[in-house]
């Protein structure tokens, strides 16, 4: 189905111009000379954008935004503004519009434009069918995804979760290990029975093994009286061994005999208690390696890989990065009282250049910050965490051409040059006043002379006049 663009717009002749425009690259269009007559076509059709005027007689860019807003909240709006009304079309994308250009309209420039929110209504519909269709399958909680081999990864766990068997869940710090295990425990038979988890790299070696095992009274000095441990708490459901590789060997031993034997017995104690549990582990560890070392016990290895599952960073799931923004950015909502609607296609691929080092709940952590700071319904830059040392590397623009250029390189590329130009473009436009240019892009003035030594730009090109203070 062909996406339907209105054009409000009292200007007859940048409305034809625009319609044949959208008509000739596949957009079904309509048409407004006002925002009265948006606002019947509104209450009656579907439309996938609104690309409206910002100064029209009778109800004006602004008011008809605000109707939108108010009464068709899905639909996107884009301003159309001339030269002096900049600082509006500013104002109108804090008040929800996701973008604005200027009259005359560079063709080009505004199909890009547009094509980019189209392309961001149809990642939040895929979002929503991939939210329905896991609610109707299984309840994967917080994890969303497109990327095909998470795909896959959903395969498996739809596969093992009605069985029994014991599963290895492998991934770097960050990527939702928990959160597949839940998953797992949540759509199996002992989905009615206690999900147990037990951080094993969180305690020493004695607090760990009566933790998971429990002890009689008097076992060592401190055990007042009988505790039951988590096997036990865990009696017909699932047990969660997060960071399986932290066991030291002693207890590695005692857990082999929990799969292999399902029983266990209390620190202190001489009499086996039957357990009826399903184990889950997980690792960011490299038990092979360690296997190698003698630091991890090869039988017990063998016995936890029955079902291994491999997580990939967030680095190598760039694609999923659009639906995981949208996914947390609902989710916190609550932190700006629902105001925060979306992140700036800037802000979209600084995140899409970050390296991630902690994965998922790194990028979680940011959304959270950036919701609580935003101002507006947009956010249009972001703090980024600091690339930890050893892991900066310079950037090196290369030719965008080039089919052999690595995709998170590309996005390094496109935003860098993107950055320049729209950096130059306000210097030009404000001959230079950093004042003015910081509160137009709402950053502080030691960001944009950060940004100007970082690009190479030379203010003094810019300026008529010395900057007021």
């Amino acid at each position: 189905m062909k996406e339907t663009i209105l054009i409000v717009d009292d200007d007859k002749g940048f409305r034809v111009a625009t319609l044949a425009l959208l008509k000739d690259n596949g957009y079904a269009t309509m048409a407004a000379t006002n925002g009265n007559d948006a606002i019947k076509i509104l209450a009656e059709a579907r439309v996938d954008l609104v690309l409206s005027d910002l100064v029209m007689e009778g109800m004006n860019g602004i008011e008809l935004l605000q109707w939108i807003k108010a009464h068709v909240p899905g639909t996107p709006v884009m301003m159309i503004t001339g030269f002096g009304s900049i600082n509006t079309a500013v104002e109108a994308m804090r008040l929800g519009a996701y973008d604005y250009i200027t009259k005359p309209c560079d063709n080009d420039e505004l199909l890009i434009k547009i094509g980019r929110v189209l392309q961001e209504q149809g990642k939040d519909r895929e979002l929503r069918r991939l939210r329905e269709e896991i609610g109707e399958k299984y309840s994967f909680g917080s994890i969303v995804s497109r990327n095909e081999r998470m795909n896959r990864i959903f395969k498996l766990v739809n596969q093992v979760c009605e069985t029994d068997v014991t599963v290895l869940v492998l991934g770097e710090t960050g990527t939702g290990k928990e959160l597949l295990a839940k998953a797992i425990h949540y759509n199996s038979a002992r989905r009615n029975k206690p999900f147990v988890v037990i951080t094993c790299s969180a305690l020493s070696e004695t607090l760990l093994e009566s933790e998971l095992f429990g002890h009689e009274k008097g076992a060592f000095t401190g055990a007042q009286k009988q505790r039951i441990g988590k096997f036990e708490d865990a009696q017909g459901g699932t047990v969660f061994l997060d960071e399986v590789g932290d066991v030291p060997l002693h207890l590695q031993t005692k857990l082999l005999r929990v799969l292999q034997e399902k029983e266990i017995e209390r620190v202190g104690g001489n009499n086996p208690i039957p357990v009826d549990v399903r184990v889950i582990a997980a690792t960011n560890r490299n038990l092979a390696e360690m296997m190698k070392t003698g630091t991890f016990r090869e039988d017990l290895f063998y016995r936890l890989n029955v079902f291994p599952l491999q997580l990939p960073p967030l680095r190598e799931r760039m694609d999923d990065m659009p639906i995981l923004v949208e996914h947390f950015l609902q989710k916190h909502a609550a932190l700006s009282n629902g105001s925060v609607r979306r992140f700036s296609p800037t802000a979209m691929a600084m995140m899409m250049s970050h390296d991630w080092r902690g994965n998922i709940r790194e990028l979680e952590n940011v959304i959270k910050r950036s919701v609580i700071q935003a101002e507006g319904e947009s956010i249009l830059t972001i703090d980024l965490p600091a690339t930890a040392p050893g892991d900066v590397r310079p950037y090196i623009p290369r030719s965008a051409e080039s089919g052999e250029i690595p995709f998170k390189e590309y996005i390094r590329k496109i935003t860098y040059d993107a950055e320049s130009k729209y950096l130059v473009d306000m210097l030009e436009r404000h001959q230079g006043n950093i004042k003015v240019i910081a509160e137009l892009m709402e950053v502080d003035r030691k960001t944009i002379y950060r940004k100007m030594e970082e690009f190479g730009i030379d203010i003094s090109k810019y300026r008529n006049s010395p900057e007021p203070s």
